[in-house]
This record gives C-alpha cells, structure tokens and sequence, in this order.
C-alpha cells in the first residue's frame, strides 16, 4: 500500500470507504503462478483461456472521492497493467504476436487515460493545499510574534497587579486608571491569545504537511508516468517484432519469386526455417523453442514439420528427435 496524508484541511477527517469492488492486484497475483505453470508446461492455449476473462473489458472507473480512493485507483491501474502484459506475454508464447501488440497498445491508452483521470483528480488536492500554505504562512508570520507579544504583555499586567495588591508599588492616581484600563481590556487580549493558541500549531501542521503532500502528489505522477513509459515501449517493441519479421517474409519472398519460385503466403519462409533445425534449437529453453514453434504454425497453420517439432517438445523429447527405425524380422522358408 502505498502512503496516504490527509489531504484535506486538518479539521476535516477522512470518511471510511469501502475497499473496490474490484481488486486487479490481488487478482494478477493469485492468477499468475498457475498461468506461469501453463507456459512452462507448454500449454499457451490453456493459459490463453485462462488469462482472457481476468483481464476487464473496460479500465475499472478511477474513484477521486478522497486520498484513499485515488491510491485504490493507482494500485487497480498497476494491477491492470500487470494483467495486459502478462496476457500480451501468453499470446506472444502462442505465436499471436498480432494480438500481443494489439494488447500492448491497449496498455498505453490506458495507462494514459488513467494519468488523465489523476491529474483531475489530483488538481483540486494540490490547488487547495496551495491555498491552506499561503494562508497558514501569513498566519504564522502575523500571529506569531502577536502571541509572545500578548504573552508578554498579560505577564507584564499580572506581575505589576501582584505588586500593587502586595503594597510593593504604589501607582499615583493616572498609573492607577490606566492600570485599571489594561485590566479591563486583559479579557479581550487573553481570549485572543487562547485563540491563537489554539490555531497556530494547526497552521504550523499545514505548514509541514504542504511540502508532504506536495511530495505525495508528484509520487503519484511519476507512478503512472512510469506506466506509461513502460506500456509505450512495451508496445514499440512488440510492433516491431512484428514489422521485422513481416519484413525479412517479404524480402525472402522476393528473392524466391526471382527464382522463379511459386509463392505460397508464409509457407515458403516457414518452410526454409525448419528445413534447419538450429534455427530453432539454438532459440534455448524448449518454452523458448516451443513458443517459436507456435509462431511458425500461426503464419503457416498445419506445417507437417514444425508441427512435429513442437510435440516433441510437448513429449518431453528434442524438437528434431528421430523416430527410432523399427525392424522387421522375416520369417525363412
């Protein structure tokens, strides 16, 4: 959770909310461990199928009622993001790289809309929070030295009382009525210095807050500035992982039709890369090779090849391991 102040005047406390009705954090957490199992286990259209429903067909709303709220917004947002990736890493696996991009940029659009809706959320906050500093400052610098003043003077007042009831001075007949003058106005004074009392360390409290709120503000800001930059070049990438391999089917393509060679979409391509088997073995992890594989029987659906590969490796075996050769033994005459 993240930290949240108080980010109302100091007189007015936080109404209790209700947590959000939906929660993308704890949901992308309890989902990913056994969505992660399917990838390993070379199962993407299984962790496709479980992946889909979890993620909201709509960016849950962003709730500014109060400092709580916007923090239950800002740590859904996470949780969404998290989900978008981790269902454009499912379909990647699964050879949709289409799809993964698609996801990808829903992941900017909404990590922008979600900056959108903060800065409107956080405006107001930090335009009040301007307004309490200013004011709280020229409080403090104006009643400030008032409050040691009075206190001074009250003391004064007491001390000079306490000498004249103690027969200790003596005050001729105009001393006597202003003594009594600054007797009579010491109520008014003392109720104003009760007041000050009592609202200096509030303003003194808007003024260590302010640059904590501030701080607050700009956290949040960053937080989703991060999203974005992480969803945008997410996004980049995968559109070029696309583009680039669309590009190198073409080129290859190309050169085949100088040769007179007939076309067949991805076929030919796809043909050409299994027909050498380290293009796929040198890729690493069989989840590695597995999710390559897939890609090839997007682009070519039914490849004999590729195909074969790829339930090797679901069998536990190399991708290009050989049938053992069965023999025959012949019966003699």
């Amino acid at each position: 959770m993240r930290p949240m102040p108080v980010l109302l005047f100091p007189a007015v406390a936080l109404v209790a909310q209700a947590p959000a009705s939906v929660d993308l954090v704890q949901r992308f957490n309890t989902e990913l461990p056994g969505i992660n199992q399917l990838l390993k286990d070379l199962k993407p259209e299984e962790a496709l199928a479980r992946i889909q429903p979890l993620v909201p067909t709509q960016r849950p709303a962003f709730d500014a009622s109060n400092a709580k709220t916007i923090a239950q917004s800002l740590d859904n947002a996470q949780g969404l993001m998290s989900l978008y990736r981790l269902y454009a890493s499912v379909c990647s696996e699964a050879g949709l790289w289409e799809k993964a991009a698609e996801i990808q940029e829903n992941r900017v659009q909404a990590a922008r809309a979600t900056l959108a809706d903060l800065d409107k959320a956080q405006a107001p906050i930090s335009a009040q929070w301007k307004k309490v500093s200013q004011e709280s400052s020229d409080y403090v610098a104006k009643n400030k030295p008032r409050q040691q003043e009075l206190q001074a003077s009250l003391k004064a007042l007491k001390d000079e009382v306490d000498a004249v009831n103690a027969k200790k001075i003596k005050p001729d007949a105009k001393g006597l009525e202003e003594l009594k003058a600054r007797i009579a106005k010491a109520p008014q004074e003392q109720q104003e210095l009760e007041q000050i009392r009592a609202a200096l360390p509030i303003h003194e409290q808007n003024l260590v807050n302010a640059p904590k709120v501030a701080r607050i503000l700009g956290e949040n800001r960053k937080e989703v500035e991060g999203m974005i930059k992480a969803a945008e070049e997410a996004a980049a990438k995968a559109n070029k992982v696309v583009a680039d391999q669309k590009d190198e089917i073409t080129q290859f393509n190309t050169q085949q039709a100088i040769r007179k060679v007939k076309i067949a979409g991805n076929k030919n391509w796809v043909d050409a890369v299994m027909r050498v088997p380290d293009n796929v073995t040198k890729l690493g992890s069989p989840q590695v090779q597995a999710a390559f594989l897939n890609r090839l029987l997007v682009l070519n659906p039914g490849n004999a090849a590729a195909q074969r590969a790829l339930d090797n490796l679901k069998a536990g075996k190399d991708a290009f391991a050989k049938e053992p050769k069965s023999s025959k033994k012949h019966a003699k005459n």
